[in-house]
């Protein structure tokens, strides 16, 4: 569809506008950590198997039966027993929010891991909870949390050094969630959790470049696309606009080499020689896979369509920014009620310029972006399987469909109409 901007008033404007900033200023005054737990999930098997249909509750219900029985070991053994440890960073890989549901006693536990990494330094599992029992002061952002934000950062890195020296040269593994087979299987999920730490502190070459990491470590693994999506979608608008920030933030890069080479080497980020298109292509490639492989009710589908959309609205792509942004907030609806509403200040920005479309009136076009033939509304004919994107003839819609095929397969796991 076209858009005749002209249509819209100016009063539309300033009014969308003026919310936007709105729940940025109240964003701002909260200065939450985007990682700090505020009202914690009372999970519990029985509340969890009422879900049994959803693949995102069944992951969960598998990190809080981990979890669970470890802490019983723990507890029975008065803290003595390490396969309590194991079990409970079996649970914290599975799903590291699910930690939150349980009283834990973590200078026991801690002391416990202390205790058995002197005895055995490979015992992992203990670095593991090191950082998955950390506490954020306050919850707020501050110069305290940020150090500990770095701390975690050198953690997960030592982490993944260790493994890489003790089982160089392993294959990508196929299940996400089978922990229990060598240390080589958490890499995906240390190398996400590496590329969320990063995002957060500032250093989006190097979350890029974990999250890549993660994705060749488990190429199933599909929360690491989401990321990765996420940081080259910012890398692209940092390229178009030529505003680029120091990504490194306050680390030393040569303490952030992700793949052993040398210091000298690793000075210019490789991102740097890739063009704004490059970036793009990328973005919308791993994000539309995203969109195909997870399912519709997990706890980030929601961000995921909105990184989408961004990107098209910074290329002016309007339809595909108002498709995308409209399967945002279908998503939201679809999550599962235990998640907290989706916080996000990257689709506060865009609400505005959604807003003033729906004001528009849209002029009709063929779905195909290549066909330019003038055509009425009603001679174009809806897609059969999600009934969203319209074309002028069945030759458009096979000419389209890789570039539809995201969005219909979600709009059909989604149950929109």
């Amino acid at each position: 569809m076209k858009h005749d901007m002209s249509e819209v008033s100016k009063e539309a404007f300033e009014q969308s506008f003026d919310v936007m900033k709105e729940k940025l200023r109240q964003r701002n005054d909260a200065d939450k950590h985007p990682l700090a737990i505020y009202q914690p999930v009372a999970f519990s098997e029985e509340m969890l198997q009422q879900y049994e249909w959803s693949p995102t509750a069944r992951i969960h219900l598998r990190a809080y039966k981990l979890v669970k029985e470890g802490l019983d070991i723990l507890y029975s053994s008065n803290f003595t027993d390490e396969r309590g440890i194991t079990l409970m960073a079996y649970g914290f890989l599975t799903e590291n929010s699910i930690i939150q549901a349980f009283p834990i006693s973590s200078p026991n536990i801690l002391q416990l891991c202390e205790e058995i990494l002197i005895k055995n330094p490979c015992f992992l599992e203990g670095l593991l909870l090191s950082y998955a029992l950390r506490d954020f002061k306050g919850g707020k952002r501050s110069e305290e949390n940020s150090k500990t934000d770095n701390q975690v950062i050198f953690c997960i890195m030592n982490l993944i050094s260790f493994v890489h020296k003790a089982e160089p040269n392993s294959s990508p593994c196929e299940d996400p969630f089978e922990f229990d087979k060598n240390y080589s299987s958490w890499l995906h999920v240390l190398y996400y959790h590496l590329a969320s730490i990063c995002t957060i502190s500032g250093a989006t070459e190097l979350a890029a470049e974990a999250s890549q990491n993660s994705v060749k470590c488990c190429p199933s693994y599909y929360e690491a696309k989401g990321v990765l999506g996420y940081t080259m979608m910012l890398l692209y608008a940092s390229k178009k606009f030529a505003d680029r920030e120091d990504s490194s933030h306050q680390l030393l890069r040569e303490l952030l080499r992700l793949d052993n080479q040398q210091p000298h080497k690793r000075e210019i980020s490789k991102y740097d020689s890739w063009t704004a298109e490059k970036l793009r292509d990328t973005a919308v490639k791993v994000v539309k896979e995203y969109l195909v492989e997870a399912p519709h009710c997990c706890k980030t589908y929601p961000n995921v369509c909105y990184y989408l959309a961004k990107i098209y609205l910074l290329q002016r792509n309007m339809d595909e920014f108002r498709k995308y942004f409209e399967l945002g907030q279908d998503a939201e609806e679809k999550r599962l009620p235990f998640f907290k509403n989706v916080d996000l200040p990257l689709k506060d920005k865009m609400a505005p310029f959604y807003q003033l479309l729906a004001n528009v009136k849209l002029k009709a076009i063929c779905g195909n972006r290549v066909c330019y033939k003038k055509v009425k509304e009603s001679d174009l004919k809806s897609c059969g399987q999600c009934g969203m994107q319209k074309y002028c003839s069945k030759e458009c819609q096979k000419a389209d469909w890789k570039n539809h095929k995201p969005y219909c397969t979600t709009t059909k796991k989604s149950g929109r109409p």
